[in-house]
């Protein structure tokens, strides 16, 4: 059976959600794991490590956990572009009072902005912070997108990616062809994904301007930390515009 494009019904779509939150908060009460983006506690997650309140899994927990770090080291304040925001990770932005949160999605509801990633109605160097989230596995043009990503972004910004990735390919997969809903699933792990990204993916950023470092979960918190929230290593990408004499992101956490 093929999967159909997500729906959301106004009200009906937040109705559902909130009873799911308070069945989800009495079946998972308890102290023995915690969820970083929305600091609440539970006996067990939910599975995959997904929280019962907020929704999170591993990518929003690294993604906030990671840039705790970075706030606190650069406290100046923010202009920040969220694409496709999450409802645990934009509440968390918005409590930061160094960042000011502007989000955008292609057709999601309650967004700031619709905008196409490859074409962003901005002038270059708008933002600060860039933060991107599974969200170019489903552009075709994933090029043009880095590029216009590279141009909105500040010299000294910072954009995170997270994309779905297999660390032991050595190249991106991804066929133009495939359609079927299915055969994108069995191939690139979603019916609405149009690639998995191997390797080369910090080739295909450096090649659009973006110098990138790869930092997996397990270099910026410990193993206990990852049991007690219940993630898995996962990958972020960190990339700053490339400027001459750059030979690194000045993005570690150490």
């Amino acid at each position: 059976m093929q999967k159909t494009p997500y729906r959301y019904v106004p009200y009906l779509s937040e109705m559902i959600r909130f009873t799911r939150r308070q069945i989800d908060t009495l079946r998972f009460y308890g102290k023995d794991l915690y969820c970083p983006v929305c600091t609440k506690s539970w006996s067990k997650l939910k599975p995959q490590g997904v929280c019962p309140h907020c929704r999170s899994g591993t990518r929003h927990k690294s993604l906030v956990i990671w840039l705790s770090t970075y706030l606190e080291k650069n406290d100046r304040s923010l202009e920040a572009l969220l694409f496709s925001p999450d409802p645990g990770v934009e509440k968390w932005l918005r409590r930061q009072t160094n960042i000011s949160l502007t989000t955008t999605d292609y057709s999601a509801p309650k967004v700031d902005h619709h905008w196409d990633i490859t074409d962003i109605p901005m002038s270059d160097a708008s933002y600060d912070l860039i933060l991107c989230s599974h969200v170019l596995e489903h552009v075709p043009n994933d090029a043009k997108a880095f590029s216009e990503l590279a141009r909105i972004l500040r010299p000294d910004g910072v954009l995170i990616i997270q994309v779905p990735y297999a660390r032991d390919c050595s190249h991106t997969d991804e066929d133009s062809s495939i359609t079927d809903p299915t055969e994108r699933t069995c191939r690139f792990g979603q019916f609405d994904h149009v690639r998995r990204y191997g390797r080369d993916i910090v080739n295909r950023m450096e090649e659009k301007g973006l110098l990138t470092k790869v930092i997996t979960v397990d270099s910026f918190i410990s193993s206990d930390e990852m049991a007690y929230f219940d993630m898995w290593n996962d990958v972020i990408f960190i990339s700053q515009r490339y400027d001459e004499g750059r030979k690194d992101p000045c993005l570690t956490n150490n």
